[in-house]
């Protein structure tokens, strides 16, 4: 009965993407990710001549995600308009793994709403941050299953949010760091790639990415601006859960953890990589797991459902338009000509070098 209404709750709350996935036709998905993730449908190579040069190298293009691969390979026999449909479905439906993870963890309804539909967790824009997010509930449980989560979140690419939740792994389910066994297919390309990188020798600007201590009142009262905080666009600092975990959190010892991970947010404590912020995934895990704690089912009942309603406001945080260019479909998007400004990535689709990458992952 819970997974049928996780599965109810997915499509109401993700309604509007459903009913038209070309909201998701523009930013990186329409300039990057869809692009790339055709080519490798068409031809799955570790290193080209279009753009990225060692693409297998670079975690967030997610060239060794399986599930990824595999629908590719099926969609590349139609046209980039069902592509684009089947393949921001294909993102979508990670958000109901995620609570369906997230159940399995901890039995609770409460947890499994709150932890993948927090506002910080609302990014289908970065499908590489979904993929890893999404398995990382699954982590935490004992067996294989917490072996296959990680190794999947590993191979999903994203691992600024990553490196902040493995130290936790490891002294909470130890046994699941075996996943980085089979994930060493991404993990040795990207060892071999990093010292030649710009990423590498760049020296971090720490005001970059950090959260005000006045942001922090976005956990319960959300914020409608769209301009940039410390440098990094809005969907880095949102952390909307609704007011429904902060009545029923109990006290624990993690919340020391929880207190290092406020600290280095802000900035205090020096940050693991380059955006402060992007410990606001384990700050959210943290705060739902410890409202679940010692409390009554009948609470949690009736909060799940009052819970379930404050985060459908988080439906409408999309990367949008005037801060990417207004979405259309693939067909409409890339019958103009292609251009050195946008979109260069899709050469992609059309096997067109347009010019060198020239990003933060760069070789030097």
């Amino acid at each position: 009965m819970y997974s049928l209404a996780l599965v109810l709750y997915h499509f109401i709350f993700f309604r509007r993407l459903y009913q038209n996935p070309y909201l998701l036709s523009t930013a990186e998905i329409a300039s990057t990710f869809f692009p790339h993730w055709i080519w490798m449908g068409r031809k799955w190579q570790a290193t080209d001549n279009i753009y990225y040069k060692y693409p297998a190298c670079i975690p967030f293009l997610s060239m060794f995600y399986p599930p990824s691969i595999i629908l590719s390979k099926i969609t590349k026999y139609l046209s980039l308009d069902i592509d684009m449909k089947i393949y921001i479905y294909f993102i979508l439906s990670h958000f109901l793994l995620g609570s369906l993870l997230a159940y399995h963890l901890t039995h609770s309804l409460f947890f499994a709403i709150t932890v993948a539909y927090s506002g910080y967790m609302i990014k289908p824009h970065t499908p590489p941050a979904v993929y890893t997010m999404m398995w990382i509930p699954g982590c935490f449980i004992g067996g294989w299953l917490g072996v296959l989560s990680l190794c999947m979140a590993v191979l999903g690419g994203y691992w600024p949010v990553l490196v902040y939740v493995l130290p936790v792994l490891a002294i909470v389910n130890p046994l699941c760091l075996l996943g980085l066994i089979p994930a060493l297919p991404q993990i040795i390309p990207f060892l071999w790639y990093w010292p030649k990188s710009v990423r590498a020798v760049e020296k971090l600007d720490r005001n970059i990415g950090k959260v005000p201590w006045w942001k922090f009142k976005d956990l319960i009262w959300p914020s409608d601006s769209v301009m940039p905080t410390n440098g990094v666009n809005y969907w880095e600092m949102h952390m909307y859960m609704g007011i429904a975990p902060f009545l029923i959190w109990n006290w624990s010892w993690w919340w020391i953890l929880l207190a290092l991970t406020v600290l280095i947010a802000i900035g205090i404590i020096p940050q693991i990589q380059r955006i402060p912020a992007r410990v606001l995934y384990l700050l959210t895990f943290l705060i739902s797991y410890f409202s679940i704690l010692n409390s009554g089912l009948q609470n949690l009942a009736l909060l799940s459902l009052l819970n379930a309603f404050l985060l459908l406001r988080n439906s409408e945080v999309l990367a949008s338009f005037p801060l990417t260019q207004w979405w259309n479909k693939p067909s409409k998007l890339y019958s103009k000509p292609i251009t050195d400004s946008w979109p260069f990535f899709s050469g992609y689709l059309f096997n067109k070098k347009l010019r060198d990458y020239r990003g933060a992952f760069a070789l030097r």
